[in-house]
């Protein structure tokens, strides 16, 4: 794949990007904590931050079909530079509140939701189709790394220097973004004639839920998505509840995390070192069932070695399963629709975010943080186990059985 000079352009720029955004992350928690001393101010933080997604994501698909995926991303990277700037120097000048940062932190949400469904869409147009799952997998691998290192850069850097160069080199990060997606050359499925004419968005966001209803798999694929958002991918924030049963202390917590991410950034690397393989097929369902038994195990154990293994094998098994699921939604969409399909996806992925945050949440609150992750775990494995996965090879180019009136 790295020797896809377009998708070695894309990769480093997305992966400056990324690291710029797991340094902010970081730096946007420690500097809510300092001013507000509140654990649901920083619940708070993080819901307006993936509130968007839930919003406005859908739009964002519409969006990518309409316009030129490459220029819509460098359009989303440029006005990231400003959230991240203004946090910086607001900081800097000790003028920052905590309603600012949730202001800034809704305005980024916001064009994550149009960014993200532009980036999935775009991967399509820069490599073969048959190496679309690898590429998938890279993707996975960067995004992984940069949520590993970037914590570190940023606990470096707030403890020499404080928050504010944090947001900067998040600033920073953004503009490097754009540059790498300004030496990459327009390509012919970027930008359609047909795409040209005045219609209405609403339109075409009825034409994308269309197609997304009317076919089966797609439709299956991404309700378990939705599943696995709602009922398994909130077991983070719960985590320090669990350290706190253990009695492993803030120590024991980190090392939870990074085990958790650890088994998430060998699965990308195995994932991108494999041979091309169609789709999701039946390994995201089996990857799928172990993240959630995983879950199950680690919710039931008292033992804190268990529990660690139960992190890592739960890591990979969450990658593999939306690895799968993004390589196989991309290859069944086709282009004229795949910006609304992967809007779709990150409406089911991370529109979910907050809902099923809430959720977990209101069972830990009557059943306990281990009840209510047992509970969610086994609906999720039950889910999973009664639903297939698609077994005919996927056709070279699907058209929908819907008519396209996509339009600008």
């Amino acid at each position: 794949m790295m020797r896809n000079k377009e998708f070695r352009i894309f990769w480093t720029g997305q992966t400056i990007s990324w690291l710029g955004g797991g340094t902010q992350s970081v730096a946007q928690g420690w500097l809510v904590w300092t001013l507000t001393r509140s654990p649901a101010q920083l619940a708070l933080t993080a819901i307006m931050v993936s509130l968007p997604a839930l919003l406005f994501s859908l739009l964002g698909g519409v969006t990518a079909d309409r316009l030129s995926k490459r220029t819509l991303l460098i359009a989303t990277q440029t006005a990231s530079t400003i959230p991240a700037l203004l946090l910086g120097l607001l900081t800097m000048y000790g003028r920052i509140s905590a309603s600012g940062i949730l202001v800034l932190a809704f305005v980024q949400g916001m064009l994550n939701a149009f960014d993200i469904p532009a980036r999935q869409a775009y991967l399509a147009e820069l490599v073969p189709r048959d190496r679309l799952c690898r590429a998938v997998a890279l993707n996975s691998v960067s995004f992984n790394a940069t949520r590993m290192l970037g914590p570190a850069i940023a606990g470096c850097t707030i403890a020499a220097f404080g928050t504010a160069p944090c947001f900067f080199i998040n600033g920073a990060s953004f503009l490097i973004g754009v540059g790498t997606l300004l030496l990459l050359p327009p390509s012919p499925q970027s930008w359609r004639p047909e795409l040209s004419r005045v219609g209405l968005p609403l339109r075409d966001l009825r034409d994308g839920l269309f197609f997304v209803l009317k076919e089966r798999e797609i439709r299956r694929a991404l309700l378990l998505v939705v599943l696995v958002s709602l009922l398994c991918i909130p077991f983070v924030p719960l985590l320090p509840v669990f350290a706190e049963g253990l009695r492993v202390g803030a120590q024991g917590l980190g090392i939870m995390s990074a085990c958790a991410g650890s088994g998430s950034l060998v699965a990308a690397l195995a994932l991108a070192a494999r041979k091309e393989r169609n789709g999701m097929r039946g390994g995201a369902a089996v990857a799928g069932m172990v993240f959630a038994a995983a879950l199950f195990l680690f919710a039931g154990s008292r033992d804190y070695r268990l529990c660690l293994g139960t992190l890592v094998v739960a890591g990979a098994g969450v990658v593999v399963f939306l690895a799968h699921i993004n390589a196989f939604v991309q290859q069944a969409a086709p282009s004229s629709l795949r910006g609304r399909v992967m809007g779709a996806y990150t409406f089911a992925l991370l529109g979910m975010a907050p809902v099923g945050s809430a959720l977990m949440g209101w069972l830990a609150s009557r059943l306990g943080a281990s009840g209510a992750l047992s509970l969610t775990s086994t609906i999720c494995l039950a889910a999973l186990m009664l639903f297939s996965f698609p077994s005919a090879p996927l056709p070279e180019e699907p058209s929908p059985e819907v008519p396209v009136t996509t339009r600008l």
